[in-house]
């Protein structure tokens, strides 16, 4: 099974940084990886010093570093256009269907595009074993949870189009065969079910020491366990040393955010003298980083999401969510879908078989886990 490792932090805090570094250091020990980026800003590539033209020019596809690293930075525009010419109706369905006589550089303009397109190429490397480990280097922690929540929202739609009434309200009818939107719908849950599996995906968040980054952090713990994504380390990065002789775990900044996320781990990274630019300063920078550790190790194995059976016919649901009261979480029942608000923050959660027909008994905060009680009503 690939490993996947998703990258993730607000902007300019390194974490592109952090994905060269992961990626450089596991094709050193003889894994097949690849750093896959969607970000329009090619920092991936100039993080290992290559010159940015050569990328547009290859059209987004991977790149070979060594024997054991490939790096991608999907090129929306490419990766659309290859797709579209293979055959429109995967893309034009995921996309809403009707667009079946439009271009592909009209649909290039689409939002969201992006992150569609990078569960779809995810989604092959995944059903071809093309790499033992692929790192996602994630833009900012916004277009990142659009990503590891673009399959739910297909699958949202997707449930939506089979019903009569859905297809009644469309002011013009599509050509856009079901069977299509469904099958590429199943494809792209699949791949949602590997990112919220905890044994094959989990995040590594990147800050820096700073009130602003300290509450993005807190945000982005409590977005992504609502997506349901496991969290196994943070990198506190670009971190003053007090003293020539201080060790960074014992840095006031690591010691005071590892007292808030708790068995979450986290490393401290010194400020670095200059830029880490090149195989030389990511090599450097993984020493501090790993310290000679597997770097697509699990650091912590844990699951945002987890449901069990608490007596007949009484089923518990819990839903982590660090840094949240008991104020600020909204649910709602619709058919077989737990509707869960926190703040701006929501997510559409299809209940399991066995649930969906229960009705919703309870709900609670119990430390930072959400507890829904689901039971058969008796007749």
């Amino acid at each position: 099974m690939t490993r996947i490792l998703l990258v993730s932090g607000s902007g300019g805090v390194g974490k592109t940084t952090v994905a060269a570094t992961t990626g450089l250091a596991a094709s050193r020990r003889g894994l097949r990886t690849l750093v896959l980026s969607f970000d329009s800003t090619r920092d991936l590539s100039a993080s290992f010093g290559l010159e940015v033209p050569v990328l547009p020019g290859a059209s987004g596809l991977p790149v070979r570093l060594n024997d054991h690293l490939h790096l991608q930075e999907l090129d929306v525009p490419s990766e659309l256009q290859r797709r579209w010419s293979e055959g429109r109706g995967e893309v034009a369905a995921l996309l809403g269907g009707g667009l079946e006589d439009v271009t592909a550089e009209e649909v290039a303009l689409t939002p969201g595009l992006d992150a569609l397109l990078a569960l779809l190429v995810l989604g092959d490397y995944l059903r071809a074993r093309t790499y033992e480990f692929i790192i996602i280097d994630g833009p900012g922690t916004g277009d990142a949870l659009r990503f590891v929540g673009g399959a739910d929202a297909v699958s949202w739609y997707a449930r939506r189009s089979r019903a009569p009434e859905q297809s009644a309200r469309r002011a013009r009818p599509s050509r856009t065969n079901p069977d299509v939107l469904h099958g590429a719908s199943d494809k792209l849950m699949d791949v949602g079910a590997l990112l919220r599996d905890p044994t094959v995906t989990t995040l590594r968040l990147v800050t820096t020491h700073d009130s602003r980054a300290e509450q993005a952090t807190r945000r982005a713990c409590t977005a992504f366990s609502l997506q349901g994504i496991a969290l196994d380390g943070i990198v506190l990065n670009r971190l003053v040393p007090a003293g020539t002789d201080e060790v960074l775990e014992r840095h006031p900044a690591v010691e005071n955010l590892q007292r808030l996320v708790g068995p979450i781990p986290v490393t401290g990274i010194a400020l670095q003298a200059g830029e880490v630019v090149g195989e030389g300063t990511l090599e450097a920078f993984s020493t501090l980083l790993y310290r000679g550790e597997d770097p697509s190790r699990l650091m912590v194995i844990h699951s945002a999401h987890g449901i069990g059976k608490d007596a007949v016919d009484v089923y518990r649901l819990e839903v982590k969510l660090p840094f949240v009261s008991k104020e600020e979480v909204t649910l709602s029942r619709r058919e077989a879908e737990l509707v869960i608000q926190v703040g701006a923050f929501r997510r559409n959660l299809l209940l399991p078989r066995m649930v969906a027909p229960l009705a919703t008994v309870g709900a609670s905060m119990d430390g930072d886990k959400l507890v829904v009680e689901f039971k058969k009503e008796r007749v």
